[in-house]
């Protein structure tokens, strides 16, 4: 009787299961609004549901299988409707059709096989007859030889039969290639199908309770994907010193979601979620500091495209703000202020490069928890750099001395799309009007949000000890009102291409400069005067006195204005003597050791400046004063 009643409550749990799962309604939503951040996405999915009174037990199906559970937001617009319980889960999808696809497959590749296997014996029947022929076709059985007659019915015999084999092998060859090539294109469709069989259905179950029967009530539903992200691109176009710099801001954005985006209304917000909202706990600094030691890991090939580490200077202390690049492409990062990185690299078998300012540049094979030292370089000098060659116009107007514009009084911008340019306390959002279409692929794509219009003054530069080449300068007023981002800039200047730059805005300067191309008509030299350079070696001391000439010619039908940059060596430590004994006329940053000349040159003008510094110390030290 107890066993009659267990086997009772199992079979009516079993059809209440049933029953329940039977009631339950799925629920298809569509993608109605995304919005992108440097790291990660939000989704917004719109649909609407079909109520019975009481409780109701829906399924959203089709999610992102990339989506963060923690981030689940559901609303429903009607006070008649309480949510309940909201729940994610995955499941394999049931594909019958794909499965009945599968079976039939199956019930081929036996047959194919077996005819295979006929066609393969076959072909050794063949060859076993082959060599029987072969192994009796000795001639010389009779005492006297053979006649010719016999000789030739015995040639013709072979012939035959070997002509008949050879026939049969072709017919057969062809038959089990073709065979073969059924069974490969068979496995192949299998494995591929199976993929879809196993697919998961990322979805989320919904419980609610409503008042009364209801139809078409709306419901949205919101998550974070992390699979997804935007960086900034620019292009910088300078048309006339008496014109606005434009300065065109734009978005690759790239997603692999498992979800495809199309016609959604795109946000792009320069937030980050993957970042955090905890801050920093105050801590009490002591007097003398511990020095931070970082322990060299063990070297391990890198096991994944998410690399990690550590980029510390020759005394271990973290190198705060160092470029880390990907060689071959623009993907890099930079250190955090304890000195560590993550980049994920395209491809592992691609060196890491490693640069700052004041050290030598150094490339290394990615590895696992990566510990990078980076070496000083007292040759080292700030150099603007820009990649490419143009060519400028036969005309002179776009030289003409510079203008001084007026700062902008607000800001200026034309939009490349319509959208809405929203600022809140902490981010920058662009609502972007127009439907657009991204999808899971992982591949970048383009999106031009908004020019801006930004009044600059240009002048040139140069920095002979580094380059040759005289750059023309966009200096940016107020730069911190524009909502920018490191990024790649390419640079037009009279709509003719100058190469790249990077737009790494420094929001505490009060003018930030971008190079917006290179001039060849404004020549520049500079060396060693070595009649006024010299060494000597003293007793317990060594003196060096160098002296630096440096030529500016105007070869323009305009004037100009160029400032010159040089540089004298700063002593590291208090042995070693430092100072500048004729500056030249050049201005002095003694703080950086730096020379400025600000000329201005008449048309066909050269200058020749002259500047002499002086170095002692120890005859202990072992280097080379540049």
């Amino acid at each position: 009787m107890k066993l009659r009643y267990i086997i009772s409550a199992q079979i009516f749990c079993l059809l209440l299961f049933f029953a329940i799962a039977a009631d339950a309604q799925n629920v298809k939503t569509q993608i109605k609004n995304v919005t992108v951040y440097c790291n990660g996405a939000m989704v917004t999915r719109q649909g609407s549901l079909n109520l019975k009174k009481g409780d109701n037990t829906l399924y959203l199906n089709g999610l992102s299988t990339e989506l963060d559970p923690n981030t689940l937001r559901v609303g429903i617009a009607n006070k008649n409707v309480k949510i309940l319980s909201v729940k994610h889960d995955e499941t394999v999808i049931d594909n019958e059709k794909l499965q009945k696809q599968n079976e039939n497959d199956d019930n081929r590749l036996e047959i194919v096989r077996d005819s295979l296997a006929f066609y393969t014996a076959e072909l050794e029947i063949l060859n076993d007859e082959e060599e029987l022929i072969t192994a009796n076709q000795a001639i010389g059985g009779k005492k006297n030889g053979v006649t010719t007659a016999e000789l030739k019915s015995m040639t013709d015999f072979y012939k035959k039969e070997f002509g008949a084999n050879a026939s049969k092998r072709i017919a057969i060859n062809k038959k089990i290639k073709k065979l073969k090539d059924e069974i490969f294109d068979l496995v192949q469709k299998k494995e591929n199908r199976q993929k879809e069989i196993l697919k998961k259905d990322s979805r989320v179950k919904l419980v609610v309770s409503a008042n009364s029967a209801l139809n078409n009530v709306p419901v949205t539903l919101s998550y974070l994907v992390f699979s997804a992200s935007w960086e900034p691109f620019y292009e910088v176009r300078a048309d006339a010193v008496n014109q606005p710099l434009k300065l065109v801001y734009g978005a690759h954005i790239k997603q692999s979601t498992t979800e495809d985006w199309n016609g959604v209304k795109l946000t792009i917000s320069t937030g980050d979620p993957s970042e955090g909202n905890t801050a920093p706990e105050f801590t009490p600094m002591y007097l003398p500091a511990g020095k931070r030691v970082f322990e060299k890991g063990s070297w391990a090939p890198a096991r994944s495209n998410l690399i990690y580490g550590i980029v510390v200077d020759e005394t271990k202390e973290p190198i705060i703000g160092a470029n880390v690049t990907e060689e071959g492409t623009k993907n890099g990062t930079i250190t955090d202020l304890d000195g560590k990185f993550k980049l994920e690299v395209s491809n592992l078998s691609h060196n890491l490069k490693f640069n700052y300012i004041g050290y030598k540049e150094k490339k290394v094979k990615p590895y696992e928890n990566m510990h990078v030292v980076l070496e000083e370089d007292v040759a080292c000098l700030e150099e603007v750099v820009v990649v490419g060659y143009g060519t400028t116009r036969g005309s002179d107007s776009f030289w003409s001395p510079p203008a001084v514009p007026k700062a902008p009084k607000e800001i200026k911008y034309h939009e490349n799309v319509p959208l809405e340019l929203t600022n809140t306390q902490t981010t920058t959002e662009f609502d972007i009007a127009v439907p657009y279409s991204v999808p899971s692929d992982g591949k970048m794509y383009d999106v031009s949000m908004i020019t801006y219009n930004i009044d600059a003054d240009y002048h040139f530069s140069t920095m002979p000890r580094s380059s040759k080449n005289v750059y023309l300068l966009a200096d940016l007023k107020d730069f911190s009102q524009y909502p920018l981002l490191r990024g790649n800039a390419y640079v037009y200047l009279d709509n003719v291409y100058q190469g790249e730059c990077e737009i790494a805005p420094d929001f505490a300067a009060e003018t930030y400069s971008i190079p917006v191309g290179k001039d060849k008509d404004i020549a520049i030299s500079r060396r060693e005067v070595k009649d006024l350079t010299s060494k000597k070696v003293l007793a317990s001391s060594v003196k060096v006195v160098k002296c630096v000439e440096i030529t500016v010619k105007n070869n323009k039908n305009a004037e100009v204005e160029v400032e010159v940059c040089d540089q004298y060596p700063l002593p590291k430590f208090s042995d070693i003597k430092s100072e500048v004994t004729d500056k030249g006329g050049a201005e002095i940053d003694a703080e950086k050791g730096k020379l400025t000349w600000k000329l201005k040159l008449a048309p066909q003008e050269k200058k020749v400046l002259r500047f002499t510094y002086e170095v002692k110390y120890p005859n202990s030290y072992s280097f080379t004063v540049e």
